[in-house]
């Protein structure tokens, strides 16, 4: 889908979309999807029901490659606008026509459900409204050293974005192309080793590593370089030429997957901050670039299915407002969370149900209708001397025009 009025000329890689892309957003919320609604509320009462639980928290790496597939995205449309005269102007203006209006509905729904029920974990004044307000909520977190009100925990993450956003557009925009790639190697390998320290030096805030924003750069960075990689004509010949070579160490880094399990299921906090985000950075890089080398193959196709581009988007609705939903179910017959009966699992069927729903009448009454508003704002080139994008690496990566989550 070309951006607004541009010409052809002025097509850039972002503007053509790769269906993958899509059923991976939805593969990374469905994994979250799996955590929450069941991995997380197993009763600890069995060696079965322990193995059951210590291997679905993988799915809470969904939040890694939403980080990966955010820094691909939004640095790839970056560079390839960065000498829009209106660069600024047109990507934060689609930026919040795609963030905001879900977000502050979610804030809105959570504030009311706050001030009409009983405080306690899914609701309450924990963290302030002018943090949520101003998307400083992960700060507050760790000055909590918890997750605050559940209904809205998962905002940490969008905090993180929301800063990526704010930053790395001015970082694009003032240093020279050339210098981006070490640039990002740069912040990328600070984070890594800034989170480690941090749990080595502050224990007893096992918060902080986890959602500080200079501590999970990481998979931003590491989504960005390949953006870059896949943008620079010699570096993508490189890719396709050791296709195989990458797809072994894909394959190799998702079989060490049980032992990873393993380690965190033994020490959670070492395991994570010391090795284990840096791990599922590589590996959620390593499946997408395994991807971008055999778009539209039959290696893909999984990820092409209905199904998942569907949930995909809408993902950033789901990822937002699904916490609320399981919270105002449990909250309303006076329970907390847990997976003990088949009166638990109704609740939690009809929270998710809720959450599809109400999620899929978003998409289609407001938000699509908000993006289309977003794709008229074009990009303008400055001037004559504006080159179009060099179309010879991978055809499609505009999904980035409808970033969900």
């Amino acid at each position: 889908m070309l951006e607004g009025s541009n010409s052809k000329s002025d097509v850039t890689r972002s503007d053509i979309r790769i269906p993958e892309i899509d059923g991976l957003r939805g593969l990374a919320v469905l994994l979250v999807l799996l955590w929450h609604f069941l991995g997380a509320l197993l009763p600890q009462t069995s060696v079965f029901l322990k193995l059951v639980s210590g291997t679905v928290i993988f799915g809470r790496t969904g939040v890694d490659l939403f980080f990966v597939l955010s820094g691909f995205l939004i640095i790839g449309i970056l560079v390839d606008r960065r000498d829009a005269h209106n660069y600024f102007h047109v990507f934060f203006a689609r930026r919040a026509l795609r963030i905001l209006p879900p977000y502050a509905m979610l804030l809105i729904v959570f504030w009311i459900l706050t001030a009409l029920l009983p405080a306690g974990y899914y609701f309450g004044h924990q963290i302030p409204w002018w943090s949520y307000a101003t998307f400083t909520q992960n700060w507050y977190i760790i000055k909590l050293n918890n997750w605050g009100p559940g209904g809205a925990s998962v905002t940490w993450s969008v905090a993180i974005e929301e800063q990526f956003y704010i930053i790395f557009p001015v970082i694009v925009y003032l240093i020279p192309r050339r210098h981006l790639l070490p640039l990002l190697i740069c912040i990328g390998t600070a984070s890594i080793l800034g989170r480690a320290a941090c749990f080595l030096l502050y224990p007893q805030n096992a918060f902080a590593p986890y959602v500080a924003t200079f501590l999970r750069l990481d998979g931003l960075c590491a989504g960005g370089m390949l953006a870059l990689a896949c943008r620079d004509a010699h570096l993508w010949r490189k890719m396709i030429a050791h296709r195989s070579t990458l797809m072994k160490a894909n394959g190799t880094f998702a079989a060490f997957i049980p032992f990873f399990l393993v380690a965190l299921r033994w020490s959670p906090g070492t395991t994570m901050y010391y090795w284990g985000h840096t791990y599922l950075t590589v590996l959620y890089s390593l499946t997408l670039a395994t991807i971008l080398l055999n778009a539209n193959s039959r290696l893909s196709a999984a990820l092409r299915l209905g199904f998942l581009r569907a949930l995909g988007a809408i993902s950033y609705t789901v990822y937002l407002f699904h916490p609320l939903f399981i919270g105002l179910a449990f909250t309303v017959v006076g329970k907390r969370e847990e997976l003990n009966s088949m009166s638990d699992a109704f609740l939690l069927v009809l929270a998710m149900l809720v959450t599809l729903l109400y999620s899929k009448a978003s998409y289609v009454l407001i938000e699509s209708k908000l993006l289309a508003i977003g794709h008229r704002l074009g990009y303008s080139p400055r001037g004559s001397g504006s080159r179009a994008a060099d179309l010879s690496g991978p055809s499609a990566i505009s999904n980035g025009s409808q970033l969900q989550r």
